[in-house]
């Protein structure tokens, strides 16, 4: 289980790298499968997974009560990504607005995904 933790957080550094680099990528990708269902269902399992991994790991962390908090924040959100359903998900992002309010910050937005890597890696070394 720890070992999952660990692939996370070195997916966390890598995604950073790629967002500091291509910012467009993630973009990019998103507005290409906005309608699968897959996008749609692996991010509610995602989301519903860490959450759970944290939750049932948070006593081996370094800091078991921001794990909790942190798990149960990724249980609300994989909830509210299935209460929104996939038409309302597809909107949010194909959302022209946000895109173009996002896109700027692709690039200083790396930042905070990469400590949060580094931080996963640190609370459960």
């Amino acid at each position: 289980m720890l070992m999952i933790i660990y692939l996370i957080a070195l997916l966390l550094l890598i995604a950073s790298v790629i967002l500091l680099v291509k910012p467009t990528f993630f973009l990019d990708f998103m507005d290409k499968y906005a309608d699968s269902t897959g996008l749609y269902a692996g991010a509610i399992l995602a989301r519903l997974g860490i959450g759970i991994l944290l939750l049932y790991m948070a006593d081996l962390s370094r800091f078991p009560k921001t794990m909790t908090v942190i798990g149960w924040i990724a249980i609300a959100a994989a909830v509210v990504f299935a209460g929104i359903g996939k038409t309302r998900f597809v909107k949010m992002l194909r959302c022209r607005w946000v895109m173009k309010l996002v896109g700027p910050w692709a690039r200083p937005l790396s930042a905070p995904v990469f400590l949060f890597g580094g931080f996963l890696l640190y609370a459960f070394a």
